[in-house]
Order: structure tokens, then C-alpha cells, then sequence
């Protein structure tokens, strides 16, 4: 694999709920990943501890963290520093920094859903929280969807009262979804623990395109 695509793999893992930061240990500064899951989708944690094992040719194990209620992996490595420097300018994750990178967009969209997403349970449409990205931020992930799926994401606001904050999100209308459902279901619904994230766009999609067309009985005699 060259080492353009291991870092794509990496930095798709940094778009959601993947962290780079800095290890210092006798050695040195290193650079690492850390993911953290809830223990409900310890399936899906298991896929990107295999994912990174075979990006960095090391075993990488699923641990418990939060008194065993999530799940974890993390690596450390020498290269993951300069790639923590330029993502995260100034201590702060910037998304516009890392989309130039990805090699593989379908596995990120999938990844960046799993981890940030879900589906509407009205409309079924699509929302991926981008929590931390500006408005500069935002149009270069506005560009990159156009660019790589032909879809026109807007940005919308969510107000969180507990926190008394507000958080932007990407929402997709009803046709954008589904062209972006239909790309990454299969392997969206591999994992258990996503069927029921993603059920509602998932049950109109099958009534949609899965369903077998009514019988037109007019010209059938009794």
C-alpha cells in the first residue's frame, strides 16, 4: 500500500471521532490516534482497530475505557506527529486541512456518518455534526462534497440547552441522502450497531428501491 493511501485511511479515522495528538515518552515526541466508542458499538470499534492494524502492521487491540463504558483503540507512531501539527493547527481539528488528503471519499463519507451522523426520523435525511469547523471550514466541506458525490449539503444549527451552545451540522435533502445511502449502505450495515442509526432512511430506501412494483390489476379478469 503507499503511504499516500495509509494516510488517507488514517486521517478518514480524524474526520469524526478520531483524535491525533502528541505522546511524549523516553524517546521522544510521538504523534498518535486515539478513537473512543461507546461499548454499544464495540463492532464497529473492532473494525478500525483492524483497519489501523493493517495500516501500521501491528497488532492494534479494542480496550474499555470510562469504567467499561466505551471502547478504544490508539496508536503511536513517529509519523502521526507531523500529520497532528498540520491538522490540528493551532491545538483545534481543522477539517479543511484534512479532506485534500482522503484517497478513499465513499469510505470517509461512511466513516464520517458512523461517527457524527444519523438519519431523520420524519424525512430520513441525512446529518452529519461538525462540531469545532468555522465557516471557512465549511465551505471547503460544502466544495468537497459537490466535488466527490455531486450533492449540496446546507448548514444548519442545532441548540443544545444543557450545554448552552449551539452546534452546526450538515444536513441532506431527501435526494442527496438516498444517492449517498445507496453508496455507502452495504457496508454501513455490516456493523449491528448501526442498523438501528440509520433505520429510518434505510426503511424508505427498501420500500423505495427493494420493494417489488404493485401488480396493475385493471386488465385482469375475474
Amino acid at each position: 500500500m503507499l503511504n499516500k493511501d495509509k494516510r488517507s485511511l488514517v486521517l478518514l479515522l480524524a474526520l469524526g471521532d478520531g483524535c491525533l495528538h502528541y505522546i511524549k515518552n523516553k524517546s521522544g515526541i510521538y504523534g498518535g490516534i486515539t478513537i473512543d466508542h461507546g461499548i454499544e458499538q464495540a463492532d464497529y470499534q473492532a473494525w478500525k482497530a483492524k483497519l489501523l492494524s493493517y495500516v501500521f502492521d501491528k497488532d492494534v487491540k479494542v480496550r474499555t475505557g470510562h469504567n467499561g463504558k466505551s471502547v478504544q483503540v490508539s496508536v503511536c507512531a513517529k509519523r502521526l506527529r507531523a500529520w497532528r501539527k498540520f491538522c490540528y493547527p493551532g491545538n483545534k481539528k481543522n477539517r479543511a486541512n484534512i479532506l485534500p488528503f482522503i484517497r478513499h471519499p465513499e469510505l470517509a463519507i461512511a466513516v464520517w456518518l458512523m461517527d457524527d451522523g444519523y438519519s431523520e426520523h420524519d424525512k430520513a435525511a441525512l446529518r452529519i455534526f461538525t462540531s469545532s469547523s468555522d465557516a471557512d471550514t465549511h465551505e471547503v466541506i460544502l466544495k468537497w462534497f459537490k466535488d466527490h458525490f455531486d450533492v449540496s449539503p446546507s448548514v444548519k444549527f442545532q441548540k443544545v440547552s444543557a450545554k448552552n451552545k449551539t452546534y452546526p451540522y450538515l444536513r441532506f435533502k431527501y435526494d442527496d441522502s438516498i444517492k449517498i445511502w445507496k453508496l455507502v449502505r452495504e457496508f454501513v450495515l455490516t456493523f449491528k450497531s448501526m442498523k438501528h442509526k440509520f433505520r429510518h432512511i434505510e426503511r424508505i430506501y427498501q420500500l423505495r428501491f427493494l420493494q417489488p412494483p404493485l401488480r396493475d390489476t385493471k386488465n385482469i379478469s375475474e
